[in-house]
């Protein structure tokens, strides 16, 4: 009786989820705005909508908080990613799109969503964000939703898609559900009916003056309607309409397939013991690696205290310079942290010993991170020091501000992490998604 109860509740959920998708390309997507004054509501109301229906789906089916509790998944998460999605959807209908963050703020709407339905259905890889942070993205956005690209269809069509024994127990179990034959009768039936009413009406109209003007309004109101708006709502919304239904079916792919499959298509554990094999250099090796590249960053350190003895510092003197030193200070932070992470990632995977379970090596990888983090606070002086304080903010420059500040968190929770078990990543990734949300709810 369960199964039959869960094949309807797909089966719902699938109908539903037309809907849904059709809000997301009208409002999400081509921003049809229904208010001049808030042109980016629909957006807060494909949020709120999308979050009930995923909520409702998931406790209907016994995927509830408690539940993920008891599978030893993070209840925090999904609470928190909704509170992201609230305040960032409040922002697109407050605001609407920020000047310069347009793509941005687009990409991190969805990647909240998307991290959500993982989150909430416990799915992510390690049962909480974390280091495979990418892998669990790359399953939220290609492997589950493309991989269940059809299961909408058939729920709806209860053909293959869900357990095979439920249909002999669906078939016993379940009153007989409407017929094809039974609706196009019930249509039919319909449409007699309008023509016989309207046919009513004319004739009666003759018999009583005051009727008369009554069917004379009904009759003005059905004609108008089937002439113009009708026909002028069909056109407006039929390509949207059918723009949705692959997106529908993405999207209930991805909601509908995390909560079928209820685990990630490749765990923690699965991920460790296909990476097993690969755990070969010895620690040597990062000690040529990794001492090469904090010499060369000692080397750039002394260059830079030098230039600031002889007044060739870090202090820019026009606008100009100012802006290209800024822009150069924040890709050269980038690129040099991202490779410092990836140097950790590395060890992880082709390491025999990870980094930080060495005495040497994790002293090594410290001196490493202790370079990006005087690099994170250089670029952070140079852009909030000189740049935003003499020549004030825009958008750009709070964004730029935004990824240099949490640059700088991820690095000190890094040093933290290699001397004491913390999850590191997931309080960095967790605080990137609420302070991004956060900043985004200003007006700017």
């Amino acid at each position: 009786m369960e199964k039959v109860q869960n094949k309807a509740v797909y089966k719902w959920a699938a109908v539903i989820s037309y809907i849904v998708a059709f809000i997301y390309v009208k409002y999400g997507i081509e921003n049809t705005g229904f208010i001049s004054h808030f042109p980016y509501l629909g957006r807060l109301i494909f949020a709120v909508f999308f979050v009930v229906c995923t909520e409702l789906f998931a406790n209907k089916l016994g995927v509830t908080l408690e539940d993920l509790k008891k599978r030893g998944h993070s209840i925090i998460e999904p609470i928190i990613y909704i509170i992201c999605i609230g305040l960032q959807s409040l922002a697109y209908a407050l605001w609407g799109v920020h000047e310069d963050w347009d793509i941005y703020q687009f990409f991190m709407w969805h990647f909240i969503f998307v991290y959500y339905v993982l989150a909430r259905t416990g799915t992510l890889a390690a049962g909480k964000s974390g280091i495979l942070f990418l892998l669990d993205s790359f399953q939220g956005f290609v492997t589950v939703p493309f991989s269940n690209l059809f299961l909408r269809i058939c729920a709806i069509l209860n053909k293959g898609c869900m357990d095979d024994e439920l249909y002999e127990d669906e078939k016993k179990g379940k009153k007989k559900s409407l017929s094809l034959r039974t609706i196009v009768t019930i249509v039919i039936s319909l449409f007699i009916a309008l023509i016989v009413c309207l046919y009513a009406i004319s004739e009666l109209a003759n018999a009583s003056e005051t009727f008369g003007v009554i069917g004379d309004r009904i009759l003005w109101v059905i004609d108008d309607f089937f002439s113009f708006r009708f026909w002028d709502y069909v056109g407006e919304n039929i390509t949207m309409l059918i723009a949705s239904i692959p997106v529908g079916a993405w999207l209930f792919g991805l909601v509908a397939g995390s909560l079928k499959n209820r685990k990630p298509y490749c765990t923690f554990h699965e991920f460790e013991e296909e990476t097993k094999t690969w755990h070969q250099l010895p620690a040597y090796s990062a000690y040529i690696i990794i001492g090469s590249v904090c010499f060369i960053y000692a080397l750039f350190l002394g260059t830079s205290i030098s230039d600031f003895v002889n007044h060739k510092g870090l202090f820019a003197e026009t606008a100009h310079e100012a802006a290209m030193r800024a822009i150069d200070s924040f890709w050269s932070l980038i690129r040099v942290v991202l490779m410092n992470f990836v140097v950790v990632a590395c060890s992880c995977i082709f390491s025999k010993k990870a980094l930080w379970e060495e005495k040497g090596t994790r002293i090594l990888v410290t001196i490493l991170f202790v370079f990006a983090f005087g690099f994170a606070i250089m670029a952070a002086c140079n852009l909030l020091g000189v740049y935003v304080a003499f020549f004030g903010w825009t958008p750009r420059r709070i964004l730029s501000s935004w990824v240099v500040t949490n640059v700088i968190v991820w690095c000190i929770l890094l040093i933290i992490r290699f001397y004491k078990k913390i999850p590191a990543a997931q309080i960095g990734i967790i605080l990137a998604a609420v302070s991004f949300s956060v900043i985004d709810c200003f007006k700017f």
